[in-house]
């Protein structure tokens, strides 16, 4: 039988081989889930949320029975403003506190009290999934000059103190305090980092994704203004909207790489995260206007620098197929929410590589046997000629029933092989 060390290389070599559009050994299955697992394993989406121990139990767990070519059990993001806005004074210190939040779980929500987000047990009932969402505008529409001219100081002193209730003031000693007790809990990450990710190695775990690269577009419009407002400024501050992202877009490139780095360095996985989520909400003009050009500018250094983006656009891109035209062949993974991939193969060929396959509405309504029915039917459509990744939406099956994700990697395992 294979250890896990050689168990984990195939796993490397099968997910980079569909990445540049070739046939590995057989279809790859890479999935990003944060409470799925928890329901697998009986533990509350709060336990899973919140304690570490559970966390790492949980996740091991997991990797163990169902031996994905990738799994992510990534948790929230509440704490990327504060992150950005210490970008310009310590690149790994606001790296560390961007992504406590994603990995390391609810504590910089507690501590900071941030109006970005809601948890289980928390502002939630405890097996009721994280909910994020600006509920009103933290960056007002005659602050642009402001982001654009002095963008770490307005987002430290002005966006900041509105985006978390506890640094309100930031001379208080609320405010004061609650930065200490971020520190601490900075302190420990490593600590925790190393203990999940060997735990996890020791299942042949391999991540789907460990790294992240928003664009500029999007980070304004979830962490700063909201969508809806933002949509307005494209028509009332167009130039101010464009300068903002061209100012932004070199900062979370390096975020991209840096993090990027972390990810090779410790799981051996290129990828990087480029989530892509207001494409559904522009029209093909608006979109190669204010979205794309920086989503293509973050691309291209992140392939320069020997990185694989995972493009997720979440959402619909039906109408946006022809850009993916742009983007560097055999370098890219192009992952869809709710696009018909036979629509996205039709316009690619079989130069690129593509991820998903899975509606989230089988997982949860379905059956085993329409599970197995449906994945048969897909991988037989989308396995000839490589460059093929099964994968569900963005985080969308924590309320699946068991026996269908069962029915499903058992139907990759059976379906998949070359």
């Amino acid at each position: 039988m294979e250890d896990s060390e050689e168990i984990y290389k195939a796993k490397l070599e099968r997910l980079e081989t569909a990445a540049k559009g070739k046939e590995p050994d057989r279809v790859p299955i890479g999935i990003a889930t944060t409470y799925f697992p928890a329901k697998y394993a009986g533990v509350s989406y709060h336990d899973m949320f919140y304690d570490n121990n559970k966390y790492i139990e949980v996740g091991t767990k997991f990797a163990r029975d169902f031996n994905w070519d990738g799994l992510s059990l990534l948790r929230s993001f509440e704490s990327a403003p504060l992150g950005l806005a210490l970008a310009g004074y310590d690149a790994d210190l606001a790296i560390g506190v961007a992504v406590s939040s994603a990995l390391a779980g609810g504590a910089s929500h507690d501590i900071l009290a941030d109006v970005y987000s809601s948890m289980p047990g928390k502002e939630l009932k405890e097996n009721v999934e994280s909910q994020f969402v600006i509920d009103k505008p933290v960056m007002n529409d005659d602050e642009y000059d402001d982001l654009i001219e002095r963008p770490f100081e307005f987002l430290m002193g002005t966006v900041i103190p509105r985006a978390y209730r506890n640094l309100e003031n930031l001379n208080s000693p609320t405010a004061v305090g609650s930065l200490l007790k971020m520190g601490q809990e900075l302190n420990k990450f490593p600590g925790f980092l190393g203990e999940f990710v060997g735990k996890m190695k020791e299942e042949a775990w391999l991540p789907w994704y460990y790294a992240l690269a928003p664009n500029p577009l999007d980070v304004i419009g979830a962490f700063l203004r909201d969508f809806d407002t933002l949509s307005l400024d494209l028509y009332r501050m167009p130039e101010k909207v464009k300068a903002a992202c061209e100012n932004l877009a070199p900062v979370l490139a390096t975020v991209g790489k840096m993090t990027g780095k972390i990810s090779r360095d410790v799981t051996g996985s290129r990828r990087v995260f480029c989530p892509i989520w207001y494409n559904t909400y522009l029209s093909p003009e608006k979109y190669r206007e204010f979205h794309f050009p920086y989503i293509k500018m973050i691309v291209k250094e992140l392939v320069e620098a020997d990185f694989t983006p995972l493009m997720c656009f979440q959402g619909r891109y039906d109408h946006l197929l022809d850009t993916l035209l742009e983007l560097p062949k055999g370098k890219v993974i192009l992952w869809f929410d709710k696009t018909d991939l036979s629509k996205v193969k039709d316009v690619v060929g079989g130069d690129y590589c593509i991820a998903g396959g899975i509606p989230s509405s089988l997982l949860i309504s379905g059956t085993p046997e329409k599970v197995k029915k449906h994945m048969e039917e897909t991988i037989k459509k989308y396995k000839p000629g490589g460059g093929y990744i099964v994968t569900t939406e963005f985080n969308g099956m924590g309320d699946a029933k068991i026996e269908n994700v069962k029915a499903m990697t058992e139907a990759v395992m059976e379906y998949g092989k070359y």
